[in-house]
């Protein structure tokens, strides 16, 4: 049976798998989602960013391991970065 991961601990292995996929984000925080539970939001912020929304939300679980929630993040950064560049909301500033 896997614990349920603190909220501090989400934020830590999100900021871990941010920094190590070089996207361009920040952590701003991380919250519970509506209704308790092991649902969670991880709210990042567009470094550079000159085109709203400057946020991105990503919904994760707490009840995985940090491996688990590390390669999900990361995952979900990814394709985020991915839709960016396609042209899609929250594009950071180019020099």
């Amino acid at each position: 049976m896997t614990c349920s991961l603190s909220v501090p601990d989400v934020t830590r292995i999100a900021a871990e798998a941010i920094e190590a996929e070089r996207a361009g984000l920040d952590v701003v925080g991380v919250t519970h989602g509506e209704g308790g539970g092991q649902y969670a939001e991880v709210i990042l912020r567009v470094q550079g960013c000159r085109k709203h929304p400057c946020q991105v939300s990503l919904g994760v679980f707490r009840d995985v391991s940090e491996s688990a929630l590390r390669a999900e993040i990361a995952r979900k950064v990814r394709a985020h970065v991915d839709e960016r560049g396609r042209g899609g909301d929250a594009t950071p500033a180019t020099s």
